[in-house]
């Protein structure tokens, strides 16, 4: 990489703080020291584990396992305060005295909470806090469709990439990254292919920064959020929630390794500081390999956070992420060849550039400021990113004249530089008027996102190689291009939202009513050397969109609730292609469905039917059928396309037994193009309607089970999980040659845990099923075979 010696100075440090905190903690004397012990339990009487049990205004603390059980050790004598608490129960502070050589024993009770602050309890379901649908209320009251997917099953599982963590939820898919950003679609519906960060949050605020220990949990939004976040692709939105300081010590290692040249070694540390101060930090390296010959990846986080809780009524967040990444650029099979003929082929053949990457380098700050005033809270996020990245790629392409690969697309190298600045202040609170009680949120959002880009092409480019045995022999490169910053296209966003969700008859009823006023604001801004072209103007455009909902909740824990929501996604104009006056992208959902809660709210069940429309979709008509696919210019824009998509979801997750957990997702829908038409060069123009969108499979099915002995061997757990995935098709002709056959896939994990150590071993894809994605410009990704991932980690 172009920062070897940053990365080695950093693995280093990794080294280093790893090994230091070893060695503070085999100094600690356990003589003249007492002990704490005890269990904690809910209002029924069951065990509640990942409870945070800890000594205030001290280091000392834990948190509960899957029996309730909680131990502190190495406690100097003394009268201290004991604090228990978790979301979604009455956070609870209990006097003990620690003795010389004794253990004290306490057992406690947890209550369920009325309110949190800025956080919403799932019941029914896994009590969660959910940021990304800004409602303070539980989940089965609001009309909304909000999938989980948290940290404990994303360690069950050892996820490490966004795919991993997303396998688990309804309607979703992904299609071939080809080494970069995600690709995602949520209800059949793409959430943008440029990289943009639109469709993705962080804590709620805008922010595309890519999947990493750094994750607590992911959720994912369903269907238009326009209302909460401005210009946004109508499927959904993706949202990291961080992790945040504990408020006690905790200390951890970890070592993934895996088939494939994976090592993964990970800490995570953290503390108070003081009273009122407490500390996380996080950080990983990576280094992999693939079956796929010469196709390497290497990453580098490092996501320190401090909290100062300034009083019980207030508290400011700080958050930093630096990430560093070299991927190399992966198309799969050649461009252009059938699905069909693809199947044919050595999976591990690699036919593009090897010294083809894609370099990355990220940081983000984000600052969060929280303020009960009692009925009204305040919260106040504010984030920078800086992201720069350079892409060097050649398109290999299937010749199938001579049934071999050309380079006959060219070869480009493209320097991008991103700048994001986000805040977001929100009001919520709660008010009585007569019989009708109202949950209402006041927010304000402003981002600017700047984007200066530039490309170098050298086209065309002779040569190629062979289908069977592929060896790099071309040298005419693209030169590193040079960024003008005196040019730099800009976006700028700014929002006022206002919903209320009204509630009577005991909270039986509820109603949701919102809406949003939204400005965007597009242009270039010119300066130094640059000359700014006459008549050059800013782009203005402005929209309200509303949403309405309504939950009924029936007897039995059972509930029924619907939806109309609407989205825009602004269009820059392109007068270079044809698109001086753009549309906004529109869309628009309803939805109903219904929840029911089981097992004393522990286990909970989702059914929900959605319609999803979104219009003036922009589409690139070739130019010329025989110019260079990577040449910008000769594109084409038009705004003929307007998709639908149609289907049912289930949502399963919640403990059939104390020890026992189950997740299960469920969809089944069908997207068709209601209209569009794509003309390529001098060929008579393509109708879409009728068909279906791409790399979307009309059923797919995520069921995922652990079961953790009580007996015998106690801390020792099993899982499995099968991962179902219908007939999807390859491309959007919805050809035959191109359909991507339904697969099922195995995964298995069997893991030993007790107080300080835990062992797992993963095996992913254990009926090892062959099965491809597509990838944007229609190549065919072979997904990776079995695999074996082990860890180890110590708590210290």
């Amino acid at each position: 990489m172009t920062k070897i010696y940053l990365m080695n100075y950093l693995r280093t440090l990794l080294f280093l703080t790893c090994l230091y905190s070893f060695n503070a903690s085999a100094q600690i004397s356990q003589s003249d020291f007492g002990s704490i012990s005890g269990k904690i339990v809910t209002s029924q009487g069951n065990p509640e584990e990942l409870v945070n049990v800890f000594l205030t205004q001290t280091s000392y603390g834990t948190s509960t396992d899957l029996n309730g059980d909680f131990q502190l050790l190495s406690i100097k004598p003394g009268s201290y305060l004991l604090g228990i608490s978790k979301v979604g129960f009455q956070e609870q502070l209990i006097s003990v005295i620690v003795e010389s050589g004794q253990t004290t024993e306490v057992n406690a009770t947890l209550f369920e909470a009325d309110y949190h602050l800025n956080e919403i309890v799932i019941h029914g379901q896994k009590r969660r806090t959910i940021y990304a649908t800004r409602i303070n209320a539980p989940l089965e009251k609001t009309p909304v469709s909000v999938n989980i997917v948290p940290g404990e099953l994303l360690s069950q599982q050892q996820a490490i990439s966004l795919e991993d963590a997303l396998r688990n939820v309804s309607g979703v898919s992904k299609f071939g990254s080809y080494g970069l950003s995600d690709n995602i679609n949520i209800r059949g519906l793409d959430i943008g292919l440029s990289g943009g960060a639109e469709n993705y949050r962080v804590n709620g605020i805008m922010l595309r920064t890519p999947y990493s220990d750094y994750v607590e949990e992911v959720q994912v939004l369903k269907g238009p959020a326009s209302i909460l976040y401005g210009d946004v692709e109508p499927g959904g939105i993706i949202n990291y929630v961080s992790k945040k300081p504990k408020g006690f010590q905790h200390r951890s290692f970890e070592m993934k390794v895996g088939t494939y040249g994976l090592h993964r070694p990970s800490i995570d540390i953290g503390g108070k500081l003081s009273k009122q101060l407490s500390y996380r930090f996080n950080a990983v390296y990576e280094t992999s390999e693939s079956f796929r010959e010469g196709v390497t990846n290497e990453q580098f986080m490092i996501a320190p956070s401090l909290t100062w809780n300034i009083s019980n009524r207030t508290s400011l967040n700080f958050e930093a992420l630096l990430m560093d990444n070299e991927i190399t650029i992966d198309w799969g099979m050649p461009i252009g060849m059938p699905l069909e003929q693809a199947k044919q082929l050595d999976n591990s053949n690699f036919y593009g550039y090897p010294d083809g990457k894609s370099e990355g380098y990220n940081s983000t700050t984000i600052a969060t400021f929280k303020h009960d005033f009692g009925k009204w809270q305040i919260r106040n996020v504010m984030a920078s990113s800086n992201q720069k990245r350079l892409i060097h790629d050649v398109y290999p392409v299937y010749d199938s004249g001579t049934n071999s690969v050309s380079y006959s697309f060219g070869d480009y190298k493209e320097l991008s530089r991103i700048n994001t600045f986000s805040n977001f202040l929100e009001f919520t609170g709660q008010v009585q008027t007569g019989a009708l009680r109202h949950n209402s949120m006041v927010a304000f959002d402003f981002s600017h996102f700047t984007r200066p880009v530039a490309y170098n092409f050298a086209w065309p480019v002779e040569g190629g190689t062979t289908l069977n045995s592929p060896v790099w022999e071309n040298n005419i490169l693209s030169s590193t291009p040079v960024l003008d910053t005196d040019v730099t296209p800009f976006a700028t966003r700014f929002g006022f939202n206002i919903q209320d969700m009204v509630s009577l008859f005991n909270d039986q009823l509820n109603f949701l009513l919102g809406g949003r006023y939204s400005q965007f604001t597009t242009g270039t801004k010119y300066s130094g050397d640059a000359d700014e072209p006459e008549g050059n103007e800013d782009t203005v455009e402005s929209k309200f969109t509303p949403r309405l909902g309504l939950t009924y909740e029936l007897v039995g824990g059972t509930t029924l609730y619907g939806s109309y929501a609407e989205s825009f996604s602004s269009v820059a104009p392109n007068p270079g292609r044809g698109l001086d006056d753009p549309e906004p992208l529109e869309g628009d959902q309803i939805e109903f469905g219904v929840r029911q809660s089981l097992l004393d709210d522990r286990f909970g069940v989702t059914v929900s039917y959605f319609d999803l429309n979104r219009k003036n979709v922009l589409q690139f008509e070739i130019i010329d059928s025989n110019g260079s696919v990577s040449d910008p210019g000769n594109y084409r824009a038009n705004q003929s396309g307007e998709h639908s998509s149609r289907g049912i979801e289930v949502d399963i997750n919640g403990e059939l037994m104390d020890n026992w957990q189950v997740y299960a997702a469920f969809s089944y829908f069908k997207t068709e193009v209601e209209n569009e038409i794509v003309q390529s060069g001098d060929s008579a123009p393509v109708d879409y309607s009728g068909l279906e969108l791409p790399n979307n499979p009309n059923t797919k099915l995520s069921l995922w089970s652990r079961y953790t002995f009580t007996s015998g061997i106690p801390g020792l757990s099993i899982g499995a999980g099968i991962f179902q995935q219908g007939d999807m098709y390859g491309d959007r002709l919805n050809t035959d040659v191109n359909v991507i056959d339904a697969f099922s896939r195995v995964d298995a994990m069997l893991a030993y845990e007790n107080k300080n150590v835990k062992l797992q071993v993963n095996i992913l894809n254990l009926n090892d099923v062959e099965t491809f994605q597509r990838s944007i410009f229609g190549s065919f990704v072979p997904q990776f075979p079995r695999r074996i991932l082990t860890s180890f980690a110590i708590k210290f």
